[in-house]
C-alpha cells in the first residue's frame, strides 16, 4: 500500500507553546479565567506584513496562559496535536518570563510545565523535551538570571535554549554577552536568526554557538553561507507557511529547497505556531508536496536525519531510532 504524509513519522523541532495552543483550549482557558478574548486577534491577520506585526498575535493568547493549571493543560494540548501529525518526537519551546504576569515564580511554571510534558508523554507515547527562550528585547539580567536557575534547576525535560522575539532591533551581537553565559553553563542553543531578511544574523548565531537556526532562511539562496552550514552541522529549522505570513521569504521557491536537498544541507519542516498560522505538521508537507518542492521518500529521509540534530542524549537517540521512528 502506497504511503501518505500521515504514515511517516515525524520530529518536530521549532514548536512554540503559546503560539500552539488551541483555538479551542485557549477559549475554554478564557471562559474559566473571565477573560474577554478578542478572537481575531488569536490568528494571524491574512494582511500581516511583518515579523513585529505576526507577534501582535501572542499578545491575546498569553491572557490566559499566567496560571499553573493552564500551562500543564496547554502543553498536553500542543503535544496531543502533533500525536495527531503522527510525531514521534518534539521539543517545545516557551518563554518562562512571559508567564509571570498574575505572580506565577519560575519555580511554579517550571512545575506546570514539567507536568504537562509528563502527562503528554503518559497521554501520547511520543518523546517530549523543552527548549526555553530567553526574550531578546528583555533586559540582560534577566536573561541571565534565567540561565543561572535553569542550570541549578537542572530539570530532565529542558534540552537547550533559545532566544526569540523581534530580529531586526535586537540583533545577534546585540545579546552577545547573554548567549556567551548561557552557553557556557553548557546549554544546547538554537537561535531564531534569518527571519528579518538578514544573512549575517545566520552566520554570528552560528559563531556564537547555535548548532540549529530557527528558520536561517536569509541564507537560502546564498551558496557559500548555505555550504558553511553543511560544513559545521548546522541545521536550519524551517517554518515555510509562517516565513511566508511574515514576509521573512515571498513564496516557497525562496526556501531553495532543490538545493538544500541535492547538497544534503541539514534542514527540517517544522510548524512554528500551528494555531497562529492556522497549520500543522502534515499540512506543511501537503503544501510542499503540492508544490512538487518535495518527495515523500525525502520527507521520510529528512525527518530521521532530524535526530541527529536533536538535542538528545546519545541513549535517548538510540531509543528514538530504534523504538518510535519505523
Amino acid at each position: 500500500m502506497k504511503k501518505c504524509i500521515q504514515d511517516i513519522s515525524k520530529v518536530e523541532l521549532h514548536c512554540h507553546l503559546d503560539g500552539s495552543i488551541s483555538s479551542d483550549l485557549i477559549k475554554q482557558l478564557a471562559a474559566e479565567q473571565q477573560i474577554a478574548l478578542i478572537e481575531e486577534n488569536l490568528i494571524v491577520s491574512e494582511s500581516c506584513e511583518s515579523l513585529d506585526e505576526y507577534l501582535q498575535c501572542f499578545d491575546e493568547i498569553l491572557k490566559v496562559l499566567q496560571t499553573a493549571d493552564s500551562l500543564k493543560r496547554a502543553v498536553v494540548d500542543v503535544v496531543k496535536q502533533a500525536e495527531s501529525d503522527n510525531v514521534k518526537y518534539i521539543e517545545v519551546r516557551f518563554a518562562p518570563m512571559l508567564h509571570m504576569e498574575k505572580g506565577l515564580g519560575l519555580t511554579e511554571i517550571f512545575e506546570a510545565v514539567e507536568a504537562g510534558v509528563e502527562a503528554a508523554i503518559a497521554t501520547t507515547g511520543i518523546k517530549v523535551n523543552l527548549l526555553v527562550c530567553a526574550m531578546r528585547q528583555q533586559e540582560a539580567t534577566v536573561n541571565t538570571a534565567l540561565f543561572d536557575y535553569l542550570q541549578q534547576r537542572d530539570s530532565q525535560f529542558v534540552c537547550g535554549i533559545d532566544f526569540a522575539g523581534p530580529e531586526a532591533p535586537f540583533p545577534p551581537n546585540t545579546i552577545e554577552s547573554q548567549i556567551e553565559h548561557g552557553v557556557n553553563k553548557g546549554f544546547n542553543l538554537t537561535l531564531h536568526a534569518g527571519e528579518c531578511g538578514c544573512m549575517h544574523n545566520v552566520m554570528e548565531s552560528i559563531r556564537l554557538g547555535a548548532k540549529r537556526i530557527g528558520h536561517g532562511v536569509a541564507i537560502n539562496r546564498d551558496e557559500l553561507a548555505l555550504q558553511e552550514v553543511k560544513a559545521q552541522g548546522i541545521l536550519l529549522e524551517m517554518c515555510p507557511k509562517s516565513n511566508i505570513q511574515t514576509k521573512a521569504i515571498r513564496d516557497l521557491s525562496d526556501l531553495n529547497l532543490s538545493y538544500l536537498l541535492k547538497e544534503e544541507i541539514p534542514f527540517l519542516i517544522n510548524t512554528d505556531n500551528r494555531t497562529v498560522t492556522q497549520t500543522s505538521l502534515n499540512e506543511e508537507y501537503e503544501l510542499l508536496l503540492q508544490h512538487n518542492l518535495i518527495t515523500l521518500e525525502q520527507i521520510e529521509t529528512i525527518n530521521k536525519n532530524a535526530i541527529d540534530y536533536a538535542f538528545l542524549s546519545d541513549s535517548e537517540r538510540r531509543y528514538i531510532k530504534s523504538n518510535l521512528m519505523s
